[in-house]
């Protein structure tokens, strides 16, 4: 009986956690919410002009169907392009793919399928994506993003060829201590140190994290579809690299997508670690939220912009993390 009730009580106690970071994940959708115009469209004094991509997903999820909607709408009126690009986006990859996903989870494929068409127009020999179209070098970022983007669209095919480029940045790694993410379009990794925009160093804090985290969750994802454990081996390789970084690996604002990729694979191995580690994110956003609800790091401008777009990511990692989470507890 005695056992029985810790359970239950432990249970309880997560529950209330959950509750608590679902607050925060509301918190950031309604002070998004608060700069979207009557028709719909994301624009304030000064505003950004590329700065609507990650919305619709986050705004789906919360249940905003109506606002969301209208966003979408706005951008089909007046930033779809006939190529499937946004306008002022400059071909950045990695948005379009942010773009793509949000809008396709919402069912609206007049935006979606030329965003995809767009998108499968930049994929490289190798099978790699540049951050934006016109680069010279891939990155993981863009690459496992979009790859994952082509999976929401049925595009094994490009998948396929992104999980592969990614599996081979893997491969390509000259050290246990360090993570390279940038190749060359025919798909050699750049070893280069000088370029701090191209590697995460274990034995430092506030690394670019989620160039780990994306290829992690592209391998979740390849192993749901196609059943193969050789993608779960890979994301068990880059998981256990993850573990290895510095100890703000998974409670930083950088930590979003390589959390929600442990939530994911703990929904498929039930490793606890993984479990443990999809948590600290989001109890790191809880402590750390702007009273309003956005969120800026130290290092970064104090910019609206920064405040909004962080809202908006982080109320998508922090929902889909408690989604997957909570489904686990019987």
């Amino acid at each position: 009986v005695s056992f029985c009730k810790a359970l239950l009580g432990k249970e309880l106690a997560m529950t209330d956690t959950f509750e608590r970071y679902r607050q925060v994940a509301r918190r950031a959708v309604e002070y998004q919410l608060g700069y979207q115009g009557g028709d719909g469209a994301y624009i304030w004094d000064g505003y950004a002009v590329d700065a609507h991509h990650k919305q619709a997903y986050s705004w789906g999820l919360a249940g905003r169907l109506a606002e969301a909607h209208r966003l979408l709408d706005w951008v089909r009126r007046e930033r779809l392009q006939p190529n499937g690009q946004l306008r002022d986006y400059a071909g950045d990859v990695y948005k379009h793919s942010w773009f793509f996903q949000g809008a396709h989870r919402l069912g609206r494929f007049d935006l979606s399928y030329p965003g995809i068409d767009f998108l499968v127009t930049c994929q490289a020999p190798c099978g790699g994506f540049p951050h934006f179209a016109g680069d010279r070098l891939l990155r993981s970022l863009a690459t496992a993003w979009t790859g994952i983007s082509a999976i929401y669209a049925g595009r094994m095919d490009v998948a396929q060829r992104a999980a592969q480029c990614s599996i081979s940045m893997l491969e390509q790694q000259p050290h246990d201590d360090r993570f390279y993410y940038k190749m060359t379009r025919d798909g050699r990794l750049v070893v280069d140190d000088s370029d701090p925009d191209n590697l995460i160093d274990t034995a430092k804090p506030k690394q670019a994290y989620w160039e780990v985290g994306l290829p992690m969750m592209l391998m979740c994802r390849m192993f749901q579809v196609t059943g193969q454990t050789y993608f779960l081996d890979v994301a068990s390789r880059l998981f256990e690299f993850k573990l290895r970084c510095f100890q703000d690996n998974y409670g930083w604002a950088g930590s979003g997508k390589s959390s929600l990729a442990a939530a994911i694979y703990y929904s498929i191995t039930d490793d606890a670690r993984a479990r443990d580690a999809a948590l600290r994110c989001p109890d790191f956003l809880a402590e750390t939220q702007d009273p309003e609800g956005g969120r800026r790091d130290e290092t970064e401008p104090d910019e609206l912009l920064i405040y909004i777009d962080h809202a908006a990511e982080f109320s998508v990692w922090i929902t889909e993390i408690v989604g997957i989470l909570e489904s686990k507890i019987p």
